[in-house]
């Protein structure tokens, strides 16, 4: 012990020489250095105890961010899990749960009022329609779809959608104004439709514009419900390209073949099927559903198809009775046989326009009606009176029509 005091004396007084002959001047700069070395080891030793303390923290609020993700993992992921089993397995614990206490059927409901239009009417009370005459009757309501029954559209990088007439569109929406009221229901968002149908009805030919919002989504289709457009729906045609849209109301459609091609200029559906359309109007037809029931699986190009199948088939009946009824006399195998069977005269007939379906051309020529006092001359003047009241009903019709179009060109 006295050995090591001794050492450790001898070591201190050895390794620290103070010098003895400084000045003043010179003692009061060591003194201000070794403040200043003090000073900055002083801040050194802060700086390393609020880096370790910064450490720490950082270290502990991950930690706690850790720990709250899981948290939010599992109280989002969990649920999801359950809510998904309840869908898919209506017979799962949680479905049978969300149902016994209310759930099920009040996310039903939520789920049904999204699903349905904001309005039951979609369409204005014919008394309410503006510019039309009150004591004009309602007219045949034509539903015609935009995209692939109107137009085409196709979309680029350099130019985005681009949308395309179909052949005979602008002839066809005037043609029907004339008949109908023409109205364009759409599935598309009405911010991207409603140009395009601005663009393609210069005219005002089409009376009212309903999209998306106006439609019920079911099973992801949406679906244009005809009992909500505030019209007969005896008296509605619906022409569209794909009839799962129209699936409420399977016997109101005449499916036309999608307009996909824009550089397809020889498509002639839309005038093809107008002679039938036309027909409709004119006739008056009070049930369309049951019309075109016996069309039903056929497109516009096989009912326009058949329609003169038909008429062919009827005109050589005529003939043929014609022939026998001039020559009744003439023995049978005079006669010369036709050229071609009756169910084959449509094949062969090419024409550049399709034919005028009237119901003269249907039927025939009627003979002389002979004008009787009794009940049978009061049932023909009563189905003159009702041809003549239906022919004055369309002329007005046309008239306010071609005035609506002639205000709509001077906008323009």
């Amino acid at each position: 012990m006295l050995s090591f005091t001794r050492v450790s004396r001898v070591y201190f007084s050895t390794a620290i020489t103070r010098p003895t002959n400084i000045t003043a001047t010179e003692r009061a700069a060591l003194r201000a250095a070794r403040r200043e070395r003090g000073r900055l080891l002083l801040q050194q030793q802060q700086q390393q105890q609020q880096q370790s303390t910064t450490q720490r923290e950082t270290t502990k609020w991950h930690n706690r961010v850790a720990g709250s993700r899981w948290l939010w993992y599992v109280g989002l992921f969990v649920p999801t899990a359950i809510i998904t089993w309840a869908v898919q397995d209506e017979d799962s614990p949680p479905a049978r749960l969300a149902e016994a206490i209310g759930l099920a059927g009040w996310i039903r409901n939520k789920f049904e009022e999204m699903a349905v239009p904001q309005y039951d009417k979609l369409l204005p009370d014919w008394s309410q329609m503006p510019n039309v005459p009150h004591d004009i009757p309602v007219p045949h309501t034509l539903v015609i779809d935009l995209d692939n029954t109107l137009v085409s559209s196709t979309w680029d990088r350099k130019y985005g959608y681009r949308h395309a007439k179909r052949p005979g569109v602008d002839q066809f929406l005037r043609t029907m104004a004339m008949y109908y009221e023409i109205v364009l229901f759409s599935p598309s968002i009405d911010g991207m439709a409603d140009p395009v149908v601005t663009s393609l009805d210069k005219e005002g030919c089409i009376m009212h514009r309903l999209y998306r919002d106006a439609t019920v989504y079911k099973n992801g289709v949406y679906i244009k419900d005809l009992d909500r457009l505030n019209r007969n729906v005896n008296r509605i045609v619906v022409l569209d390209d794909d009839p799962e849209e129209v699936q409420f109301h399977p016997y109101n459609v005449i499916p036309i073949k999608p307009y996909t091609d824009p550089s397809d200029r020889t498509d002639n559906a839309l005038e093809r099927i107008t002679p039938f359309l036309i027909e409709i109007a004119r006739e008056n037809y009070g049930d369309i559903p049951t019309l075109l029931r016996q069309y039903h699986g056929m497109d516009s190009d096989q009912i326009a198809d058949e329609i003169e199948r038909r008429i062919n088939l009827i005109r050589y009946d005529r003939l043929q009775q014609s022939s026998r009824g001039l020559g009744g006399l003439v023995p049978r195998n005079a006669l010369p046989a036709p050229e071609l069977p009756a169910d084959a005269v449509s094949s062969t007939i090419t024409t550049t326009r399709p034919v005028q379906l009237t119901a003269k051309d249907i039927a025939g020529k009627a003979p002389d009606e002979v004008e009787s006092n009794g009940l049978v001359g009061w049932m023909q003047r009563r189905a003159r009176e009702k041809e003549e009241h239906q022919m004055r009903k369309m002329e007005k019709w046309q008239q306010v029509m071609m005035d609506r179009q002639k205000r709509k060109s001077q906008e323009a």
